[in-house]
């Protein structure tokens, strides 16, 4: 048996909470005890807290919901249910990776998408680590052919940012925005990244599979990392929900939002940002390598750029290297 497969063996034998004894765990694995404690160490290199205590054994700290792709789907509108086809992954490297490896090996749905327990290597934009521990957020990734080309995937990511506000609101959230061009926020902290990867053939078919990371329950001592104000959804909902039932709504929204997006563009979706627009009408500066704008946003246009007012009138800016931030704040 491969170790990924013991390691999941073992995850799933301690997701309920309880102490289980080493000698327990090494007949259950069928492996020595000394090789329950490597593994124990695995899952600890995989963001889970763990608890040893001589004489009763190994425990989470908390008991963890594992993703099942058959909750999943029974917990989707039943619109999604049986198509596309999507997977639910232990571990990967990158749940974008993952989905651009099978595109290679052949032709993949419109829709298909991954979930992944755990990234070792998640990234967002401009190449920033996703901090990816396992079993307590989401990392879900979709396969989004562009029959217009790659100039078909302007906007992507802003239609799938509203797409997860409106997502968020429905489950009963309070204080949800967005953030251009790929952030979606609560209460001024952010919850969500979205990163989307491009590809192009020789014969100009483009496809987008575009990676989602929500942070759900994200454990404190992980989270130390951040270098930033971040939230999680168990946070700020009114009442705890499955982790499985939130999974499904995600895809729906998601795959809703890219079948209007390919339908009416992203027309579709500017009055809902609009609403839900953290900087819209304030004043804003654009940091671009050297270069810093100093302006009042507003809003985006119809191909996702993004709209500053300044002295000399309103000027459209793209993604690339531009962040953005309140004027007045300190990074």
């Amino acid at each position: 048996m491969k170790q990924a497969e013991r390691l999941d063996q073992l995850i799933t034998l301690l997701a309920n909470g309880e102490f289980h004894s080493g000698q327990a765990i090494g007949e259950s694995l069928a492996i020595s005890r000394a090789a329950v404690n490597q593994h124990i160490h695995k899952l600890e290199e995989l963001g889970l807290e763990l608890f040893s205590v001589t004489g009763r054994g190994y425990k989470l700290a908390w008991p963890i919901e594992l993703l099942q792709a058959r909750v999943i789907e029974n917990e989707s509108p039943e619109k999604w249910r049986q198509s596309p086809e999507f997977e639910v992954k232990s571990v990967v490297d990158s749940s974008n990776d993952r989905v651009k490896e099978l595109a290679k090996e052949g032709p993949l749905e419109a829709g298909f998408s991954i979930f992944a327990e755990a990234q070792t290597a998640g990234r967002g934009r401009r190449g920033k680590k996703w901090i990816s521990p396992f079993g307590n957020n989401l990392y879900f990734s979709v396969y989004w052919p562009l029959d217009e080309g790659i100039h078909g995937a302007m906007g992507l990511s802003l239609a799938a940012g509203v797409a997860l506000a409106e997502c968020f609101t429905d489950l009963g959230i309070e204080g949800v925005s967005v953030k251009w061009p790929n952030d979606v926020y609560i209460r001024g902290k952010k919850v969500t990244g979205i990163l989307v990867d491009l590809e192009t053939s020789p014969e100009g078919a483009a496809h987008s599979i575009i990676g989602i990371g929500i942070n759900l329950t994200m454990p404190e001592h992980v989270g130390a990392s951040i270098d930033q104000a971040w939230t999680d959804l168990n946070s700020e909902l009114p009442q705890p929900m499955s982790r499985n039932h939130i999974a499904a709504q995600v895809r729906a929204s998601v795959l809703s939002a890219l079948q209007q997006y390919e339908q009416h563009g992203l027309a579709a979706f500017q009055q809902s940002w609009r609403r839900y627009d953290c900087f819209l009408d304030k004043p804003v500066k654009l940091i671009m390598g050297q270069r810093v704008c100093l302006g009042t946003c507003r809003g985006i246009d119809e191909n996702g750029a993004l709209l500053v007012e300044d002295e000399q009138g309103v000027r459209r800016y793209f993604g690339g290297e531009v962040s953005l931030r309140a004027q007045d704040a300190t990074n």
